[in-house]
């Protein structure tokens, strides 16, 4: 595999296989108690993959400003948000602990905001979305903004 000669670049796509790695690994145990911390893992790599890049655009490494990078961002991969939130309240707030606990707060700019060890749910989804899926989708939706991200870097490497 060719290595990218952009460090954003290479960073994004590494985050991307890291969060991969994990949720396979979640899908190789049978007990969902011994799965879910791989799942919240996964969630760390996924995020920072997003990160990279949404840095690149704030710093005008990109063709388009970064405002223009994030509606790209909201069409490609509609559900980054719940992936945020998700890093954010682990990360942040209290844990997204495990032992079947449900969590509901409409705080910040959130109407409904659900996560539990399962599933995840903001005002914009008409139901909860269980860990696996969303990631699973998400990564999938990555690999092509990253494609995307790639052909509007405006050189290889970048400024700093």
């Amino acid at each position: 595999m060719e290595v990218p000669r952009n460090p954003r670049l290479a960073g994004a796509k590494e985050q991307i296989t890291r969060g991969r790695l994990l949720l396979e690994e979640a899908h190789a145990v049978r007990d969902y108690d011994l799965a879910f911390p791989k799942l919240i893992a996964a969630v760390y790599p996924a995020r920072a993959a997003l990160e990279i890049m949404r840095e690149a655009a704030r710093l005008g490494e990109l063709t388009v400003p970064a405002k223009e990078f994030d509606r790209l961002v909201e069409e490609r991969v509609p559900r980054w948000r719940l992936i945020h939130v998700v890093r954010v309240r682990d990360f942040h707030h209290y844990g997204v602990q495990g032992g079947g606990r449900i969590i509901s707060d409409p705080s910040g700019s959130y109407k409904l905001l659900l996560t539990s060890d399962v599933v995840v749910q903001d005002e914009r989804e008409s139901r909860a979305i269980p860990y696996w899926v969303l990631l699973r989708e998400y990564l999938e939706q990555m690999d092509g903004l990253v494609g995307e991200f790639e052909s509007l870097l405006r050189k290889p490497t970048p400024s700093s």
